[in-house]
Order: C-alpha cells, then sequence, then structure tokens
C-alpha cells in the first residue's frame, strides 16, 4: 500500500507543479486560472503535510503545508464556479460558507498539532456534512446550466467534472474519514490523483485559453455556406417575425424542433457563427429590445416593470434585472426614468 501511496502522491505533486508552471506560462489571467492556481498549491501542501507516518516532513514544514490545504475544498468549488457558472462572481453566501466551513477546518488542525486537546464527536461529521454539501452545491450549479451552454467543449467538461466530484466526495468522506481512517492519507491520494491526471492531460492538449473555452468565431470573419445562410434566414423569421423569445419556456431543443434542426447543429450556429456563448444571452438580447420599445410607448407609462418583463418572455424580474444590466449597463429602473426625464 506504501508503494502505491508513494507512486500516486508524488506523481501527483508533479503533475500539479506542471499545471502550476502551465497556468502561469500559458493561460490568461483570469479569475478561472487564479482559482486553478490557488487549486494547485492547496492539493501540493494536502498531498505533502497530510501522508502515511513514513512520509511525514519535519514538524514545521507539515504545520505549514496543513495550515495552507484548510481552503483546498474551498478553491475547487470556486474554480468549478467560475468555469461553469455564467457571469461568477465571488457573493456574500460564497464568503459566508467558505468562512465557516474553513472555520471547521482550522479547528481540526489545532487539534492534530496539539495546540488544543479535542473537540465534540459531531465536529467531524459535520465537516463531512459540510463538504457533500459543497459539492453537491458544485455538481447542480453545473448541471443547471448545461442545457443553456452553447459551447461543446464546456458541456462536455461539465459532465467530467459531475463524475470526478462524485467520486471523489464519495472517497474521501465515506471510504477515508469513516471506513479506513487509518488509511485515510491514502484513500484521499487515490480519491484525487485521476482528477490532478485529467486536468494535467486537458491542459497538455488544448490550447492556452483553454480555461475560458473560447469557441467564438466572429460572422464578420466567415463566409457563410449555403446551409448556415438557410438556417440563418429560417432562425431570423422563428426569432424576429414570430417572436419566439415571448415564450417563457423556450430552450434550444424547442427552437431547433421549430427549425427541423438538431439541437447540436443550433448550439453550433450560435455559438460560432453569431458570437454567443449561453441560449439565454442570445434569447434575452432580443426581450431586451422589445422591453426598450415597450418602455417608449405613452400607453405602457402604467404598467409596472415587472409585468412589461413578463410579456415580453422572461419569468420573474431578478433574471430580467440581471440580464438587463449586463446588456445595457444600467437597471431596468434607471433606463425607464432616463426615457421619462429625456422625452
Amino acid at each position: 500500500m506504501l508503494l502505491i501511496d508513494a507512486f500516486l502522491r508524488f506523481s501527483g505533486v508533479g503533475l500539479l507543479l506542471l499545471i502550476i508552471a502551465l497556468n502561469l506560462r500559458d493561460l490568461q489571467r483570469t479569475t478561472s486560472s487564479l482559482f486553478l492556481l490557488l487549486t494547485c498549491i492547496s492539493l501540493v501542501s494536502h498531498f505533502l503535510g497530510f501522508t502515511p507516518e513514513v512520509f511525514n516532513l519535519p514538524y514545521y514544514l507539515r504545520l505549514l503545508f496543513r495550515f495552507l490545504d484548510i481552503f483546498q475544498m474551498v478553491f475547487i468549488w470556486f474554480l468549478a464556479l467560475s468555469l461553469f457558472k455564467k457571469d461568477f462572481k465571488l457573493s456574500y453566501f460564497h464568503i459566508s460558507v467558505s468562512l465557516i466551513y474553513c472555520a471547521f477546518i482550522f479547528m481540526e488542525r489545532l487539534v492534530q498539532f496539539g495546540f488544543i486537546n479535542s473537540l465534540p464527536v459531531w465536529w467531524g461529521y459535520t465537516v463531512n456534512a459540510l463538504t457533500i454539501l459543497i459539492v453537491i452545491h458544485m455538481v447542480a450549479t453545473t448541471l443547471k446550466g448545461r442545457t443553456d451552454d452553447l459551447i461543446e467543449k464546456r458541456r462536455r467538461s461539465r459532465v467530467y467534472l459531475v463524475i470526478i466530484s462524485a467520486f471523489t466526495a464519495i472517497s474521501v468522506v465515506v471510504f477515508g474519514s469513516m471506513l479506513f481512517y487509518q488509511q485515510q492519507p491514502t484513500v484521499d491520494v487515490i480519491s484525487v490523483w485521476p482528477a490532478i491526471v485529467g486536468m494535467s492531460f486537458w491542459l497538455l492538449n488544448t490550447h492556452t485559453r483553454a480555461l475560458v473555452f473560447d469557441d467564438l468565431t466572429k460572422t464578420s470573419n466567415k463566409v457563410l455556406n449555403a446551409r448556415d445562410l438557410d438556417l440563418q434566414k429560417r432562425l431570423n423569421i422563428e426569432v424576429i417575425k414570430n417572436q419566439c423569445f415571448l415564450d417563457n419556456n423556450l430552450s434550444i431543443e424547442s427552437l431547433a424542433s421549430k427549425l427541423g434542426v438538431s439541437a447540436y447543429r443550433l448550439r453550433g450556429f450560435i455559438n460560432q457563427t453569431l458570437g454567443h456563448t449561453n441560449f439565454s444571452t442570445y434569447i434575452n438580447t432580443y426581450r431586451i429590445e422589445a422591453i426598450k420599445n415597450d418602455f417608449l410607448k405613452a400607453e405602457n407609462d402604467h404598467l409596472p416593470i415587472l409585468t412589461i418583463a413578463l410579456n415580453n418572455g422572461f419569468s420573474s424580474l431578478s433574471p430580467f434585472n440581471r440580464a438587463f444590466k449586463a446588456l445595457e449597463g444600467i437597471t431596468p429602473t434607471e433606463f425607464r426614468q432616463k426615457l421619462r426625464n429625456n422625452p
């Protein structure tokens, strides 16, 4: 078992250092690349600080590494959200959950290194429960946006993330923390190693913009063939003339069915030809344009903003406010007020 541990542990550290080097050398400076860097540093710290006794480093090095890996799960969570959640920004929710989770881990480290004597029995179960909840949130967020996602590489990556997350969480929590507690360092390494290999392979075999999944091809640089021109014509009729965007249940699948093409074909066309990365972003441009036109009509002055938004395909106020501000730079209320002040 020690030989297996040694091979996976130190090859894993080598691969993580390779990912760090590729990140610093090749990848764009994005939120995702930052969280990837922090994730790799925390994983290296975990691999070197949490080891079978025979591999133990000097006390102060172990102390340093074990406190650095406190944030490991949080950084993995943030990395997944930054890759797969549209317009992701750290919120008070993310920060609050992270502080609570890391505080629990911090107290466990204090016990491990003898700064305090012990913690209640329920403490470890609470840490495991919080870990599972974070993984569930990560998986749910990843799957939730898959239908809306127009970038095929990112759609596939969502599935891989879900599989790896489920495997790792079950292995670490169930096998490492509960069933094989004495071999937990080795179980952790076995659980995480496949994900590290996968990430290394991915970065070595894709372009330097891997973390932003940049698949866009500008229409101005692309000559459309007859097949694409026909699809563009039918799409314009369905969206602009027939105003299918007024249906708040519209999906890429239902629109593809109306056009008589596969959802895969339509995703590729809207992404690579029209330059949109999410189906909702594409449809919302038409909805918001229609809403702006309604704001201009005097007969609509008495209508609340929510009513106008619902009449034009949005299902609730919050998504509408976010979409409007993302497109126009100001809130719907501010936009409407400007129209009233400048008739």
